[in-house]
């Protein structure tokens, strides 16, 4: 078994665990017997993870982890990671799970599985600073527009036509960037740039939703017992409301249900 590390870990550690042969399907009986469930998020997307005054990582995402794991009768231990590493990490069983706002991709499906339904559903937004003239992508005539680095944002802007792509750790110092004048837009979440104008980030939405979007978790291929459980657990929490009670503490949207 592998020891958890202490600090977020890199994608070439993570890709040099699996040149050694070590990768495997985590499987739900396992983690009864350790009597922990492993879940790996970034902690830099904040409201959804985030570091905690108290310690740890708080948010959505670590909330839902929490609940999936009381519902599977196991403890919960939240890992932060890049977020580039932790598909790497749940393919060398370092990780069973990650609840880390992960859409689907075809490139990702070939590398992992994802649970048969969203956990929560949004909107890809661009924003600005306030002020700014920008009105869309297009008016912003190829000046610098960053990203959260791994995600799907980027593969959006490029299909869109942006070529000047600046690439962060994450939201909170993409926001950063965007405030200091190193770029002239952010794209990301709808709900997340909403929570960050709320706590005081001096930003605007620009032109309309580029595309909606949907976030899974996410586990290794070949894990039928986990993946049932995982699926088994969504379900119950959004029938009996607990994802809407979430998204609302965290979000104040109800994310559980596509908007309409």
């Amino acid at each position: 078994m592998f020891k958890l590390p202490s600090r977020p870990l890199k994608t070439a550690a993570l890709c040099a665990l699996l040149l050694t042969g070590l990768a495997y399907a985590s499987d739900l009986t396992q983690i009864r017997q350790k009597g922990v469930v492993t879940v790996a998020m970034s902690g830099e997307y904040p409201p959804f993870s985030q570091p905690s005054l108290k310690g740890g990582l708080e948010g959505f995402d670590v909330d839902v982890a929490n609940e999936l794991g009381r519902r599977m009768g196991v403890k919960v231990n939240v890992v932060k990671t890049e977020f580039p590493s932790i598909i790497a990490g749940l393919q060398s069983g370092i990780f069973d799970l990650a609840v880390a706002s992960q859409g689907k991709t075809p490139e990702r499906a070939k590398a992992v599985d994802f649970s048969a339904s969203p956990y929560y559903y949004d909107g890809v937004q661009l924003f600005a600073p306030s002020g700014s003239k920008a009105t869309d992508l297009a008016s912003l005539k190829g000046q610098p527009v960053g990203v959260a680095l791994g995600t799907t944002f980027e593969a959006i802007l490029k299909d869109k036509g942006q070529d000047n792509i600046v690439t962060f750790s994450g939201e909170q110092e993409g926001f950063l960037a965007l405030s200091s004048g190193r770029v002239q837009a952010f794209l990301t979440e709808k709900s997340v740039g909403a929570v960050a104008i709320q706590k005081g980030v001096k930003m605007m939405p620009i032109g309309p939703v580029v595309a909606s979007d949907a976030t899974y978790v996410t586990f290794a291929k070949n894990s039928p017992t986990l993946a049932s459980a995982v699926n088994k657990a969504l379900a119950q929490m959004r029938a009996d409301g607990t994802l809407k009670k979430i998204s609302l503490k965290w979000v104040g949207l109800d994310l559980s249900v596509p908007s309409k």
